[in-house]
């Protein structure tokens, strides 16, 4: 019955998006880390690091890091074992899916090796690399997570983070832009 549903759905509206906004303000104070964190060497990286990384699905996301953008590694034994990027300014505005103001970023993609995952790598990667975009002086952090994604929503929740927004996207007529709803 639910792929019918979809069926219908997307031959009534064409090709649809259903995202959350997530939301971490520095005025809610630091994010928790989670235990398993401490193990761990979470902070900034440079695009040099990361296509230097041995595993080839990390390294593929180098193309996030350089001038707008804030990147970070988290390491285990030395080893890249997750990503995450920030952008900000005039690298997000192309983008433009949610509109952000002066010392605000959105995290733009994270990535976990798969042999860590289940080892709460996002939700540590998260909360520190978070702590430190509050610490250079960003306010307010926003996500973008597919509405049904559990294990991303559940990493954030884990670090802190919360939902602000549901934004809905549809393209009824495969329009040049498709047509947004925001929902609280």
């Amino acid at each position: 019955m639910k792929a019918l549903l979809k069926q219908l759905a997307r031959a009534m509206l064409g090709d649809y998006s259903i995202y959350r906004i997530l939301r971490r303000s520095a005025a809610a104070g630091p994010a928790p880390l989670p235990p398993q964190a401490a193990a761990f060497d979470i902070g900034p990286v440079q695009r040099a690091e990361i296509e230097a990384c041995a595993d080839p699905e990390l390294r593929a996301q180098a193309f996030y890091a350089g001038e707008g953008a804030c990147a970070y590694a988290c390491r285990d034994a030395g080893q890249i074992v997750g990503l995450c990027f920030y952008w900000y300014g005039e690298r997000y505005r192309p983008r433009g899916f949610w509109p952000l103001q002066d010392k605000q970023a959105k995290l733009v993609q994270i990535i976990t090796s798969p042999a860590m995952r289940g080892r709460k790598v996002a939700p540590a990667l998260i909360a520190a690399s978070g702590a430190d975009m509050t610490a250079r002086g960003f306010d307010c952090l926003f996500a973008r997570v597919w509405h049904n994604n559990h294990p991303s929503l559940n990493a954030f929740a884990a670090a802190g983070w919360s939902r602000c927004a549901l934004v809905v996207e549809l393209n009824p007529l495969r329009l040049a832009r498709p047509w947004r709803l925001r929902f609280p």
